[in-house]
């Protein structure tokens, strides 16, 4: 014969056991929401940043920054660094992929999307590198600055890991300063 004592004690084992099963899919409930969203967190981060480097104003500037031409580095510094227009439309075009490299590095861009985005014809951030990156390195060792856009560095490097992940070649030609497949 059961008695009071033993159905007090089953019930307040399925009652244990209950209350843990809740809580579990109340985890994987809190789990998902929250990456749900962070996909919205970064599909709002890649919609904002997509608009403002495909405005008209900002593509003339790269289009603009991608021509200048100089001998050496005192002489970029002369006819562009020197110049405060000049200078200003110089850090405009690059500090847009400085910010893109902090938000890879802090897991708030998907890399995926950045590579879909620098392959769909926009390939700025790795032309705007490549046809700048003796500059930079100049200023970081005459102003004693290493960290001068070391994210925008970051970015690019994540884009030729992944663009080398998926077995594609790249070419720097500084003739048409533009990426191609072999």
């Amino acid at each position: 014969m059961v008695d009071y004592q033993t159905v007090s004690i089953v019930f307040a084992g399925l009652s244990i056991g209950l209350a843990a099963i809740y809580y579990m899919l109340n985890l994987r409930y809190i789990r998902r929401n929250q990456e749900l969203q962070q996909e919205t967190r970064q599909a709002q981060f890649f919609m904002q940043t997509y608009q403002s480097v495909m405005t008209p104003e900002n593509q003339r500037l790269h289009g603009e920054v991608l021509e200048w031409e100089w001998t050496d580095f005192d002489d970029f510094s002369e006819r562009y660094y020197k110049n405060p227009t000049r200078k200003g439309e110089w850090i405009s075009a690059n500090i847009t992929f400085d910010i893109l490299g902090i938000m890879l590095k802090e897991n708030l861009m998907d890399p995926e999307i950045l590579f879909e985005m620098e392959q769909s014809g926009t390939r700025g951030g790795t032309v705007l590198w490549y046809k700048f990156e003796p500059i930079v390195r100049e200023m970081r060792r005459r102003e004693s600055n290493p960290d001068l856009l070391k994210n925008f560095e970051y970015y690019v490097e994540e884009m030729y890991k992944l663009r080398r992940l998926k077995g594609l070649s790249m070419e720097w030609s500084p003739e048409n300063v533009w990426w191609f497949e072999k």
